[in-house]
């Protein structure tokens, strides 16, 4: 069942993000007086599609790491939320995908995956303290021109997402850490270790959906 859900709650949720980045997209050319037409939606993301295995991904990911890591966060700051992306990949990767895969952890890859949830666990702490500020409701940041509140506006829109996917990835995030810490307890029988382990499963998942959708509101054009 966690493997079902999770192979289509994934796909759902990058079709959403996919249609509203179409939407959104002033090249789609289809914009008509009833929204936008499905029929093109579907050209539009094959064609995305394919282009994404023509895209040159060191110099992209060299991009995304000067605008994501280098432009965001001081220097003495950067490694704290390398080392939480990098952990968390890890633990994504070792956890979710071999769940999905039918694969079960075990030898190094485990031993890692512990080591790695220890550092994911501190990173996340500290990523709270310098950019929990940031994330906060405050109605300065979604007044329109007129001085009234707004969020209608696109950028107040994705503003709001952030916030709310901030918050929804670090809550999941500390479930995560209390769930794996518990299940090392020797005080919880049998059936409460398994209902722990069911709960740290979907806590992934849940981090998963929220890191996908924190990562596109973030990077989205002001444009778009």
């Amino acid at each position: 069942m966690f493997r079902i859900i999770t192979v289509i709650s994934v796909l759902a949720l990058l079709l959403v993000l996919s249609y509203h980045r179409f939407r959104n997209s002033h090249d789609s050319g289809h914009k008509t007086s009833d929204g936008f037409l499905l029929g093109a939606y579907f050209p539009w993301l094959g064609s995305r599609t394919i282009a994404l295995f023509r895209i040159p991904w060191i110099k992209r990911s060299e991009e995304l790491y000067d605008r994501w890591f280098t432009q965001r966060y001081k220097s003495r700051e950067r490694w704290i939320f390398v080392c939480l992306g990098l952990s968390f990949c890890y633990l994504i990767l070792s956890g979710i995908l071999f769940a999905v895969l039918g694969l079960k952890l075990f030898g190094l890859i485990l031993l890692v995956h512990v080591i790695l949830g220890g550092l994911f666990a501190v990173c996340l702490c500290l990523a709270v303290v310098l950019r929990a500020r940031y994330y906060v409701w405050d109605t300065e940041n979604f007044r329109g021109k007129n001085g009234a509140l707004n969020l209608k506006t696109k950028a107040g829109i994705r503003k709001l997402w952030q916030i709310i996917l901030f918050w929804v990835f670090v809550a999941s995030g500390f479930v995560l850490i209390i769930t794996a810490l518990s299940q090392m307890l020797p005080s919880f029988s049998l059936r409460t270790q398994l209902v722990l382990f069911e709960v740290h499963r979907y806590a992934a998942l849940e981090s998963l959906l929220a890191a996908i959708a924190f990562f596109y509101f973030s990077f989205i054009d002001d444009s778009l």
